[in-house]
């Protein structure tokens, strides 16, 4: 790659990509230059030097290229860039699968009492007391105040928690449910679409959708309807 001879310029304008590129890579000396796909980048590269070096290669004039040789070095010069930047990529994925797993491992073990409904491995816990607070909850149960702790366990990303608690306010003669979500034991996946209460929630009842297999709160504040569990197994 050094000796190239261009009588129009671009060898200087070569020879100064070929230097950004063998920048990248661990290399002895830039002779190695067509082997750049066996060749690591350093750990020191990074997404700027790439580009510098891809900046470097798109300086050179093509046109004026008269030599075969010219144009199959700008052609690895061209190969080596786009082998960096994948390598870049791949570096990227690692750290980051790395970050969750250490986030995942940082999870809070939560550990459900005896009378908490429990939903794991598709079984549910105690559904006998979830029925029977879904009777008389709400507008059900018109006067009635009783309370449930309902746990979603999701495996590695942890358990989901709600606090369930029937209410009623005699001067306006109205019962609802106040439905108290606690996340601090779970870890969300990035870009994850999950039915997930974030916030406290004034629910008017709650019903057994049997088509979908559901247990549902109904007429909630940010929802028309939730879906809180499925229905499952004991």
């Amino acid at each position: 790659m050094q000796g190239c001879n261009n009588a129009n310029g671009n060898a200087s304008s070569i020879d100064r990509a070929a230097k950004k590129v063998s920048d990248l890579f661990e290399l002895e000396d830039e002779e190695t230059v067509k082997e750049w796909e066996t060749s690591k980048i350093k750990d020191s590269t990074d997404q700027e030097q790439v580009s510098e070096a891809q900046e470097a290669i798109d300086e050179i004039d093509m046109n004026t290229l008269e030599q075969m040789e010219d144009y199959d070095n700008v052609f690895s010069l061209r190969s080596a860039v786009l082998h960096a930047q994948n390598q870049i990529k791949e570096r990227k994925d690692i750290r980051k699968a790395a970050d969750n797993r250490a986030e995942n491992e940082q999870i809070k073990e939560f550990i459900p009492d005896e009378d908490d409904v429990v939903w794991k491995n598709n079984k549910l816990k105690n559904k006998d007391m979830l029925e029977e607070f879904m009777k008389i909850a709400g507008e059900n149960g018109k006067n009635n105040t009783s309370e449930i702790r309902v746990v979603k366990d999701e495996g590695e990303q942890g358990v989901l928690i709600y606090d369930l608690k029937s209410m009623y306010d005699k001067d306006a003669d109205q019962s609802w449910i106040l439905v108290t979500p606690d996340d601090s034991y779970y870890s969300a996946i990035e870009n994850e679409v999950q039915d997930v209460f974030n916030s406290r929630q004034q629910c008017g009842y709650m019903e057994k959708d049997e088509q979908e297999g559901y247990y549902k709160l109904f007429e909630c504040r940010t929802h028309w309807e939730y879906r809180l569990l499925p229905t499952g197994n004991l």
